[in-house]
């Protein structure tokens, strides 16, 4: 008769996608403070940038993750963070062979 299953929240399309350009844009100002830690510490070992990114990924990646339930710009961001995670790890491998 009454039906007591809570309203699961609506997904927004558009503010995704802008979570998703949120997420771009983060991962865009990861690569440039890698690039600048990087040069700051002169290091003359390649493999310190992949590494220094992804772990700026992965601390930008656990924030959204924490936040996905309540916010849909949290999601876009998840996404545009792992696919970059996932050409940062293609990237490193490619240039350690």
């Amino acid at each position: 008769m009454f039906d007591t299953n809570p309203e699961k929240p609506k997904r927004s399309n558009l503010q995704v996608f802008l979570g998703f350009l949120l997420g771009v844009v983060a991962s865009l100002g990861c690569l440039f403070l890698t690039i600048f830690f990087g040069a700051t510490f002169n290091s003359r070992h390649g493999w310190i940038y992949p590494v220094f990114n992804a772990v700026a990924l992965i601390a930008v990646g656990m924030l959204a993750f924490r936040q996905r339930k309540e916010s849909n710009y949290a999601v876009g961001a998840l996404i545009a963070v792992s696919l970059s995670l996932l050409l940062d790890a293609a990237c490193a491998v490619a240039f350690l062979k």
